[in-house]
């Protein structure tokens, strides 16, 4: 008897030794994990791994250059927050390019992020997870520019092909010129510095983050208000939705989304998107 307790004991120091080991090994770059570890039921397409598709290069929302230099950023943490709930050692990036991303065509991932905004027709490619972040519309201009809510219509506008905001400029907005699409963000506002269109629109967030870094010569003067929700990309049969949103609500409840907001974003943005004003269309 004596032996069989010392062979039971040994079993379960040994369990509990091992899970704790475990969950002392999951570590993702810089991002300081909160919540539990192996807390939702994930079911990854690769062993022991999450994988989440990207659009790069976007500061601020995943830092670096390449998949494999990345080790923080908005949506970097947040996909390492997931992934430390579903008990994963490893975090898998795959870079992606915008059109082949928003068309609903990737293969071979868990989730996918990329500040996609919610809508209904896209709802038709690929399910999202409940949101985790919302933006408004953002007017990009440079700053010696004379574009105003009364003549932006008659402006020169360029947008990101596929993004919401390409919609509305031209069902909404209805401006006199067809606008110029771009397929990447430092494309468009390169074209912006260049003088080959006269203002930008698209999230707020993302005017944010490509003025930012041009030394005043790019601004944000307006945005217009819609209130966009960003959703987590799954593949349309996934069967992790409901794990993702448990996950999306634990670190919304506890303030991690919030915290990744003031460590990544803030900086990012250099300033609140809050104290933008709006335009009306006139």
């Amino acid at each position: 008897m004596r032996l069989i307790s010392i062979i039971v004991g040994m079993m379960i120091a040994a369990a509990g030794g091992t899970l704790a080991k475990a969950e002392d090994t999951i570590a993702f770059g810089d991002c300081k994990l909160t919540g539990v570890a192996g807390s939702i039921d994930f079911k990854p397409v690769k062993e022991d791994t999450l994988t989440v598709s990207a659009v790069l290069p976007s500061p601020g929302w995943w830092n670096g250059s390449t998949p494999d230099n990345i080790k923080s950023g908005f949506e970097y943490c947040l996909a390492a927050q997931i992934a430390y709930r579903a008990g994963v050692h490893h975090l898998e990036v795959r870079n992606m390019a915008w059109d082949q991303f928003i068309s609903g065509a990737m293969t071979g991932y868990d989730i996918a992020m990329a500040g996609v905004t919610i809508t209904e027709k896209r709802k038709a490619a690929m399910n999202f997870s409940s949101p985790y972040f919302t933006s408004n519309l953002g007017v990009a201009v440079r700053a010696n520019s004379d574009v105003t809510a009364e003549n932006i219509r008659q402006k020169r506008i360029g947008v990101l092909q596929g993004n919401m905001g390409a919609d509305w400029v031209v069902n909404v907005l209805k401006p006199e010129i067809q606008p110029s699409a771009f397929q990447g963000q430092s494309e468009m506002f390169t074209a912006l510095l260049a003088n080959q269109v006269d203002v930008v629109i698209t999230d707020t967030t993302l005017v944010l983050t490509g003025t930012s870094s041009s030394n005043g010569m790019l601004v944000v003067p307006a945005q217009y208000k819609l209130d966009q929700s960003y959703g987590i990309v799954l593949p349309k049969d996934s069967p992790n939705k409901d794990a993702v949103d448990a996950a999306i609500k634990d670190v919304a409840d506890n303030g991690t989304l919030a915290q990744l907001t003031t460590d990544y974003l803030a900086p990012m943005f250099g300033g609140n998107p809050d104290s933008i004003p709006f335009w009306e269309i006139k």
